[in-house]
């Protein structure tokens, strides 16, 4: 069946056609939601969230570490440092989270199981909390610091399997759990210690899996939305279903040093930050954000990471508007002085600069436009510690940082801007964050950027590598429209034509793919669009039938008779220490990558002379996977991938074998 709906956007008209439905799931006693062995390497689907400590924890760190894993493989692991703080007591968390999840259809937690296996270095308790996507949760201790239900961890590994439903297990914690919702998030919290032994431990996580029971009903049918005409500039979608409607992007400059202010802004040669918001969401909670890093790497979250920093946090409407400027100094991993909540209460300036501990709030104040939140703000350093906030109304706000802090936000190995978005509520999902410019001048390193002159986002000023999603992060230049459409839709790509039944569809393959919460998306270039006055786009559905491997030297070229083009680039045992790259790809029949496939892979060669391939089973990401092979010997050889996940997949080998010299 096929549905066309009909929209105008400027002298076109855009006829919007789903072809094809997604194929049933047929019932099943169990359906695995979600499995993560810590092996594979994470997709967009999979992060974690910051983890917590208290008691007499001094520092708790989490990572993911190779040969601690119940096979010898990876597994998640906690590291807690502990002093003698007179508590007696210690715990310390991590949260892993899933986002994305569409087979969780079933509405009771008596349907869902809980899987891993745990132990820890100091034997102790694990407490276990399951969050869903707006807060409900089910908590195995549901009135803290007691500890209910914590299971007995000891020095080996223990298999555990909780029902959610079972309530000698689980209660309910903050708010009812919603099974069905797109994320969730384990919390893993260790809690030991007594006697005044200060505790500390290694706690190992490895194999978490959730399963559902009961019938999966057919997802419904994948409906496409009329496009939407992007504005002009830096545009960015706080997109991604992680952290609900605070899920934040951002971009860095590339430029890493000669950005600071301290120590060089004067009256007479002040140094001025500004950006210009082109357009913005219809909320009045949604945030512009421009973060001030001195030495720190590039980061995702450098308002919790970075020991020092200023932020600066704009919202508000077409009518008033306020941007809020805040910083913290000797805080890692916290933003509780950027954001002046305990014990971070005190008054800017008012402690004594010698006496500790001082605590003052790093919310120091605020500008407001009468004109809205459109137009340029802008701060101006006069000095290391004298700034002024310049709304685009022309109203100002004089401000200063303690000069006991300033040393803190002094440049020494290096210095970032960043601009950043931020939904905060749910209105402001999905909707378009639009910079119009950028610009730093009266630094050592001055730099500016046009985004409306823009034609692509100039990579030598700005890197958007560390978003949650960088596709997120794009340039819109001419009339850029975005399309989206209904989820789940594994293997649906969308296609234009310049008339309905003429056999010319073409696929539009040059992206970004847009993630949009509920939803997925795809902008589309004005230079894609076909000649003519109409533009009808249709999604089409490719099935996932086989595998295609390839060396480094060859791309895929789908609609080929080879499916590929290019020969594979030999590789030295020399210089190339033996190393060669091949990329796994779903495809269809024709060769086209499947979008949306995150089946698990299992690769081996066919030399028979010791080579060495990753002996793990790893997940492809958006319909492909990247990864290398250790060949340990001269010669001809050919890698194969078979599905782990669909056995009726056909497994590929490499169509021409790559050549190994010395």
């Amino acid at each position: 069946m096929k549905k066309r709906l009909l929209n105008s956007f400027g002298s076109r008209m855009a006829a919007l056609v789903a072809v094809g439905l997604l194929a049933g799931l047929s019932a099943s006693a169990q359906v695995t939601i979600f499995d993560q062995t810590f092996d594979a390497p994470f997709g967009p689907t999979q992060s974690f969230a910051y983890g917590y400590f208290g008691g007499d924890i001094t520092n708790s760190v989490y990572s993911v570490v190779t040969n601690v894993g119940t096979a010898g493989t990876s597994a998640l692991v906690l590291s807690n440092n502990a002093a003698a703080l007179g508590n007696g007591y210690g715990y310390a968390a991590v949260a892993y989270q899933e986002t994305g999840l569409t087979l969780n259809t079933n509405t009771s937690d008596a349907a869902y199981t809980l899987s891993f296996d745990a132990r820890c270095s100091g034997g102790n308790t694990l407490e276990v909390r399951v969050v869903d996507l707006n807060g409900g949760d089910l908590d195995t201790a549901p009135t803290p610091p007691g500890y209910g239900n914590d299971l007995t961890l000891t020095t080996n590994y223990t298999h555990y399997s909780l029902n959610l439903g079972d309530p000698a297990v689980f209660q309910g914690g903050s708010g009812p759990f919603s099974p069905i919702t797109s994320q969730w998030v384990i919390v893993f919290q260790n809690n030991g210690g007594g006697g005044g032994i200060p505790p500390a431990w290694t706690l190992d996580i490895d194999n978490v899996e959730v399963t559902m029971v009961g019938t999966v009903p057919p997802p419904p049918p994948v409906t496409i939305h009329p496009p939407i005409t992007l504005p002009q500039g830096l545009d960015m979608y706080a997109g991604t279903e992680g952290n609900g409607f605070y899920d934040r992007q951002d971009m860095v400059s590339v430029q890493s040093s000669g950005l600071g202010w301290v120590g060089r802004a004067t009256a007479g040669n002040p140094v001025i930050y500004s950006f210009t918001v082109n357009s913005a969401p219809v909320s009045e909670l949604a945030s512009f954000q421009m973060y001030l890093v001195p030495n720190l790497a590039p980061n995702n979250g450098p308002d919790w990471a970075a020991p020092a920093m200023v932020e600066t946090f704009l919202s508000g409407d077409t009518t008033s508007a306020t941007l809020r400027f805040t910083y913290k100094v000797n805080q890692a991993n916290g933003n509780t002085m950027l954001l002046g909540q305990a014990p971070y209460t005190n008054a800017p300036g008012s402690w004594n600069g010698v006496t500790s501990p001082y605590y003052e709030s790093g919310a120091l104040g605020t500008v407001t436009s009468a004109s809205g939140i459109l137009g340029t703000w802008t701060l101006k350093f006069t000095s290391s510690s004298n700034v002024t906030l310049i709304a685009p109304d022309g109203s100002n706000t004089n401000l200063v940082i303690p000069p006991y802090n300033t040393q803190y936000l002094a440049e020494s190995t290096s210095f970032n801007v960043y601009l950043a978005c931020q939904p905060e509520e749910l209105a402001a999902i999905n909707q378009t964050f639009s910079y119009g410019n950028f610009a730093v001048t009266g630094v050592v390193n001055p730099f500016s950027d046009n985004f409306l002159a823009d034609t692509t986002l100039n990579t030598n000023i700005w890197n958007n590598g560390v978003s949650t999603s960088p596709a997120n992060v794009f340039l819109a230049h001419g009339r850029k429209q975005l399309l989206t459409w209904s989820k789940p839709a594994v293997g649906y790509s969308l296609q234009d034509d310049g008339a309905l039944n003429n056999g010319t569809w073409t696929d539009l393959t040059q992206g970004p793919n847009t993630l949009v919460v509920g939803s997925l998306g795809q902008v589309v270039s004005t230079n894609e669009l076909p000649p003519g006055n109409a533009a009808y786009f249709r999604l089409i559905h490719r099935q996932f039938s086989q595998l295609q491997v390839l060396f480094a030297g060859q791309t895929n070229a789908p609609g080929t008779a080879l499916g590929y083009v290019g020969s594979p680039t030999p590789i030295s045992l020399t210089t190339d220490s033996g190393i060669a790259t091949v990329t796994i790809n779903a495809v269809d029949s024709t060769f086209h990558i499947i979008s949306g496939a995150n089946d698990k892979i299992h690769i081996v060669d066919d030399s028979g002379a010791g080579n060495s391939v990753d002996p793990n089973d790893t997940q492809m990401v958006n319909g492909s996977l990247t990864t290398d092979v250790l060949f340990e010997t001269t010669g001809s050889f050919h890698v194969t991938a078979s599905d782990v996940t669909s056995t009726n997949i056909t497994s590929g080998t490499t169509p021409v074998p790559i050549t190994v010299n010395n």
